[in-house]
C-alpha cells in the first residue's frame, strides 16, 4: 500500500507532474512531459498514449544509447512493466491479443518480470529524458512515455530502484 511502502512513484498526466512518495510522505514533485496523444489509456503499440494504471519499474539503463532517437532518451532510461494483467485481459476480451499472449503477459507480471512487447499492445513505456530542453509550446512529446528534464532524471535514476512501482492516473 502507497502508505508502507518505502517509495512509489504517481504520475499525474493532467497535471503533467510525478510525485515521488517514501513511506507515504512526498518527498519530491517533478516536471514531466507526456505522450503525443496524452488524453486517454493506451490500447495499442502506435496510438502514441501512455498508459494509465499500475506499473514497476522492470529495467534501467544508463546512456548513452545508439539509435536513430538516441538523443531523445537523455542520459538515462527506465522500462515500465507495461502491459499490466489489466491491459492483457481487456486486450483479450476486445481481441487485440490472444488467449496465450494474454498468458504469457500475465505469466510475466506475476512473477516480476517484464512482459513481452512485442504483441499488437505494443511496449517499450517507460520513463527517459529528451533531447535538450522541451519545447515551449508543447510538452506531448513522446511516442508512449514519461519525459523529465534530463537534470532531474540524473538525480531520479540514482534514488528509484528496480521493482518501485508507479501510478500513472489521468
Amino acid at each position: 500500500t502507497p502508505g508502507t511502502s518505502a517509495k512509489i512513484l504517481v504520475a499525474v498526466k493532467h497535471e503533467y507532474k510525478m510525485y515521488v512518495y517514501e513511506f507515504g510522505k512526498l518527498k519530491h514533485t517533478y516536471e514531466i512531459a507526456l505522450s503525443q496523444s496524452p488524453v486517454g489509456h493506451k490500447e495499442k503499440q502506435g496510438d502514441n498514449r501512455l498508459p494509465e494504471g499500475e506499473y514497476r519499474i522492470t529495467e534501467k539503463s544508463r546512456g548513452p544509447f545508439g539509435g536513430d532517437y538516441a538523443a531523445y532518451f537523455g542520459p538515462a532510461w527506465m522500462r515500465l512493466s507495461y502491459p499490466n494483467n489489466f491491459d492483457a485481459q481487456d486486450a483479450m476480451n476486445k481481441k487485440i491479443i490472444s488467449k496465450k499472449e494474454c498468458a504469457s503477459i500475465v505469466a510475466a507480471n506475476n512473477a516480476s518480470k517484464q512482459p513481452s512487447k512485442s504483441t499488437a499492445l505494443g511496449g517499450g513505456i517507460g520513463i527517459h529524458g529528451w533531447n535538450g530542453d522541451w519545447p515551449a509550446f508543447s510538452r506531448d512529446l513522446t511516442w508512449g512515455c514519461i519525459s523529465m528534464k534530463n537534470k532531474d532524471l540524473d538525480k531520479f535514476y540514482e534514488t528509484v530502484e528496480e521493482q518501485t512501482h508507479i501510478l500513472i492516473l489521468p
